[in-house]
């Protein structure tokens, strides 16, 4: 293996595996339903742990449950996009764009 400065390697030895991930394979077999219910459980048992692994932990489960309702037929993928959306609420009908002279800087 050649060292590079400009390459550095794949695998960092300080990086913790991810101790979550047992518990998500466990959840990837079942059927949808099953998932919605199990993943709904595991969330809420994680409510109480603000680590970052817990924090990551928790939006891959909220991934594999929206998955999980697409896969049910509980949603379609325009209505889950529209729930994931920060801007889907708004309204941009009425929206003006608010022009403002910039300062030149000269050097």
């Amino acid at each position: 293996m050649i060292k590079d400065r400009n390459h550095p390697p794949l695998t960092q030895p300080g990086v913790a595996p991810d101790p979550f991930q047992d518990r998500r394979a466990r959840l990837h077999p079942l059927p949808a339903q099953e998932r919605l219910s199990a993943i709904n459980a595991e969330l809420q048992s994680l409510a109480q742990n603000p680590t970052a692994a817990a924090t990551f932990h928790r939006k891959k489960l909220l991934r594999m449950h929206d998955a999980a309702r697409l896969e049910a037929g509980l949603t379609s993928s325009a209505q889950l996009q529209r729930e994931n959306s920060p801007v889907a609420r708004m309204d941009f009908s009425q929206a003006q764009i608010a022009w403002k002279p910039r300062k030149r800087v000269r050097a």
